[in-house]
Order: structure tokens, then C-alpha cells, then sequence
């Protein structure tokens, strides 16, 4: 009987899961169309500095230099907090959804009241905004909050755009061709340009963030609900699924202070375990 209601329960959080895929999907496009902004505004910018007027290098590399301090690092700087704030707000609303849905499952699954009470929203929040991410199995500075992988996210754009540009008027490129730097070239679908790897780095981010915060939400209602439940770790099992989750999969861990339950393998801070 227990284990049907398990597996009742595990396929009721994957179902789940595909709504979660969804509403980060949605999330994904509000975080491009505030990059699209960012690479306008910074187009515009280079477009109006215009460094390739200069024949002089030290000329050149003035241009930039004052481009870069003046415009684009606050440029940058902005958008990048608009996003963290957004996001913010979307993993909060996100985990309130999570833990009340977890709550629906259990207690529909059992039939019965076998998670009586809800975590507080000052834990949710506490949740999705203090947990260090990727989740590290030893202290790191290769893990740490969401807002500070933004705001690392925004430093490392700054710098590639600095030094690509850089190498630009070194080489004595026209406008254009500074502008494809940042841009990408229509030739390969704007794929080549630095905004397409920004863009990239920010559905990482959001994806991995979104993982942690279901799993965090998932973890709090356990927490507050020790007595009932243990806490299993299920891993989608596709082509994506990566060998750590693999191995993970089907673990249960005591709560609230998640010890391996029959095996030996440490729970650390849970999932997620590496970048999405």
C-alpha cells in the first residue's frame, strides 16, 4: 500500500513539474525581452561613440574606455538588477505555488490529513533567496545566492564586452563590424554575438534557479512536517539527466535533518547539484 501511494506521489510531483517547465518558460522570455533592451540601449551607445572615427589607436582605445565606464557598465548594471528583481519575484510566487501543491499531493495521495501544516512564507522566501546554489558539497565561492550569480552574470558581460571591443579597434574595424561583435551576424541567425551568449547564461541561471527553489519549497513543507514524511530525490529521467541525478535518483533522507536513509550518500543542500 505504501509504496503505491509513493509512486502515486512521485508521479503526481512530476506531472508537476511539466507546469513548472512552463511558467519558467514564460519567466525565460520576460529575462530575454529585458536583454533585448540592454543590447538596443548598447548598440545605440556604440553607434554614438562611434571609435572607428579615430585613425589613432590610443584614440581608439579611449573611445572605448570612456564608452565602457560612462554607458556601458551602468547600462549593464541596471538591466541586470531589473532582472534579478523580476526573477526574484517569480521564484517566490514560484515556491508559495510549489509547497502548496506538494501539500495537495501528499494529502491526496493518502487520504488524509498527512501534511497539516504549511511553511510560512517568510521560510519560502528565506528559501529561494539564502540557499546557495549550485548546491556545494564543501564551502566554495563557486556556489552562492541567486542575486549574486546575477550580479556576476552582469560583471562577466561587462568585462566580455570591454575586451572584445578592445580587439576590435585594435585590429581597426569599422562600426559594423564592432557592432557584430556585440550584435552576432545575420549570417548565423545572430548566434555569434556576445547578447547570444548572455542570453544563454541567463536561461542557465533562471533554470537552475527555478530547480532550486521547487526543491527548496518541497523540502520546507517536509521540514515543518517532519513526524509524516521522509523526503525522496526524483530525477527527471531523460537524455539530460545527468549522472550525479541519475545516481541520486530514489534516495530518501530523513527530515528535518536530512541523514541517508539505507545508504550512504549525503544529502549536502540538495538539488540543484550543478548548473541547469
Amino acid at each position: 500500500m505504501a509504496d503505491a501511494i509513493n509512486v502515486q506521489i512521485a508521479d503526481a510531483m512530476t506531472a508537476r513539474l511539466l507546469q513548472v517547465g512552463r511558467a519558467e518558460t514564460h519567466e525565460r522570455q520576460e529575462v530575454w525581452a529585458i536583454l533585448l533592451l540592454l543590447e538596443q540601449d548598447l548598440l545605440s551607445a556604440l553607434r554614438e561613440a562611434d571609435p572607428a572615427q579615430f585613425s589613432l589607436l590610443v584614440a581608439r582605445r579611449r573611445t572605448v574606455q570612456a564608452l565602457m565606464r560612462d554607458e556601458v557598465d551602468p547600462l549593464v548594471t541596471t538591466r541586470y538588477a531589473q532582472i534579478e528583481r523580476d526573477v526574484d519575484a517569480f521564484l517566490v510566487a514560484l515556491a508559495e505555488q510549489e509547497a502548496a501543491s506538494t501539500q495537495r499531493i501528499v494529502n491526496t495521495a493518502t487520504e488524509a490529513r498527512t501534511i497539516e501544516e504549511a511553511p510560512s512564507e517568510t521560510a519560502l522566501r528565506r528559501a529561494v533567496r539564502q540557499t546557495l546554489i549550485p548546491s556545494p558539497a564543501t564551502p566554495t565561492d563557486l556556489s552562492t545566492t541567486g542575486a549574486d550569480w546575477w550580479s556576476r552574470a552582469a560583471a562577466g558581460l561587462v568585462t566580455r564586452l570591454g575586451d572584445s571591443l578592445m580587439v576590435g579597434v585594435s585590429l581597426e574595424e569599422p562600426t559594423p563590424t564592432l557592432v557584430a561583435r556585440v550584435q552576432g551576424t545575420a549570417a548565423n541567425g545572430f548566434q555569434d554575438g556576445i547578447m547570444a551568449k548572455a542570453k544563454a547564461d541567463a536561461a542557465r541561471l533562471l533554470r537552475t534557479q527555478t530547480t532550486n527553489a521547487v526543491s527548496e519549497a518541497r523540502v520546507t513543507v517536509a521540514d515543518v512536517n517532519a513526524e509524516a514524511v521522509l523526503i525522496e530525490h526524483s530525477s527527471v529521467l531523460d537524455s539530460r539527466t545527468s549522472l550525479l541525478c541519475l545516481g541520486r535518483h530514489g534516495l530518501r533522507y530523513t527530515v528535518p535533518e536530512h541523514e541517508p536513509v539505507n545508504h550512504s550518500v549525503p544529502y549536502l543542500g540538495g538539488p540543484p547539484y550543478h548548473p541547469g
